[in-house]
């Protein structure tokens, strides 16, 4: 009776806050009625038994037909696998965040950002207006999203970019730093779970914002980074690696008493990760949103809808090449000439005179010192 009698109040609080979201005028591109349809599902309790079996260890005729079917539904291929074959796994959990070759993904060292795992771009771009789109046409602001207006370091030569990545369920779902960079904060968000395949994020227009997501936020060399991991339907379980097994492990879906607090941990002393090592793990696949500070003329190397890979450069810094010395002295040159000549038609000689001396004295016309 107790332990119902708090269901119904998780369950009253949680759509209490679904209410006071729709209701939120700033929010008018976020329509929170059907999400709170759409949670009225049991997605919570069976995420939990999922995620209680994919923890147990089942007998091997029991768990290899499982795999075998799960392999060829979604097309899952075990080739790049650091173990290639069903019967090295003893639970579904550990073939869910199964590791890889070395070889089969390759860093890229040159990129300032690198792809941060397998799957599908969703989108991407840069936040208008404190905007970020989820899918095409579906937005919501950053703050809402993040909990908090990001920091940036230098507004008038930064912007904020966002990027959306989808782990589907044949994916590696291991998840890697696309960058290195200061995590100094983490935050885990409480929520639903949702599913975040692409075509229910079209329908349910606030997945992101309402789904459970563990935020890691900090620094990187152009200024604030966050990286969130997002949980899904039979996705409650998020694995942060550095925090696993510390006093500051974040225990993810854990039912409806939850809903009601964020969990806000400052790290002392600070977490550097590198470019390309691991963050963490999902099972069954989920969602990956980056948010980063970058120079207003960074260009993502991506398209909505790639099939994108671990390491892969997502995007680059165009550099600016430096002017040639000649045509730098010779713009010099014609900025003096019209800044000093105010006659017209000495203004045309004078100027002819000296881009035929520039001309002569820079160019080398294998004349020997007679002049032959």
């Amino acid at each position: 009776k107790q332990w119902y009698q708090r269901r119904v109040r998780g369950r009253k609080r949680e759509e209490k806050r679904l209410r006071a979201l729709a209701s939120t005028p700033s929010e008018v591109e976020v329509d929170d009625y059907l999400a709170y349809l759409y949670q009225l599902f049991p997605l919570r309790t069976g995420s939990r038994i999922i995620g209680y079996v994919g923890e147990k260890q089942l007998p091997k005729p029991v768990l290899t037909p499982i795999l075998n079917f799960y392999c060829w539904y979604f097309g899952v291929n075990l080739e790049e696998a650091a173990e290639e074959s069903v019967q090295a796994y003893n639970s579904l959990g550990e073939f869910f965040q199964r590791e890889l070759k070395p070889s089969v993904r390759q860093i890229d060292s040159a990129s300032p950002l690198v792809v941060p795992c397998d799957g599908r771009v969703l989108h991407y771009g840069r936040c208008q207006d404190g905007i970020v789109e989820q899918v095409k046409g579906v937005r919501y602001p950053v703050e809402r999203f993040l909990g908090c207006t990001p920091p940036l370091r230098d507004p008038t030569n930064n912007d904020l970019f966002y990027c959306v990545l989808y782990l589907a369920p044949g994916d590696y779902h291991l998840f890697h730093s696309p960058c290195s960079w200061t995590v100094d904060k983490v935050i885990h968000f409480p929520g639903t779970l949702m599913s975040v395949n692409p075509s229910v994020c079209k329908i349910v227009r606030n997945v992101l914002v309402l789904n459970e997501r563990v935020l890691l936020s900090g620094t990187w060399e152009h200024g604030y980074f966050s990286y969130t991991a997002v949980g899904a339907t039979n996705v409650g379980s998020i694995r942060i690696d550095f925090l696993k097994d510390s006093e500051d492990d974040i225990q993810t879906n854990k039912g409806f008493l939850s809903f009601t607090k964020d969990t806000e941990i400052l790290l002392d002393p600070v977490q550097n990760l590198s470019r390309g090592e691991m963050v963490g793990g999902f099972n069954f696949g989920s969602t990956i949103v980056l948010m980063f500070e970058a120079p207003k003329n960074f260009q993502f190397n991506l398209e909505t809808d790639q099939t994108i890979r671990l390491g892969k450069p997502l995007g680059e810094i165009p550099t600016e090449e430096p002017e040639d010395p000649v045509m730098e002295d010779l713009r010099d040159t014609l900025d003096a000439v019209v800044k000093t000549i105010s006659d017209p038609t000495e203004q045309l000689i004078r100027l002819g005179d000296d881009v035929i001396e520039h001309i002569v004295d820079s160019t080398d016309f294998g004349l020997d010192k007679k002049g032959n």
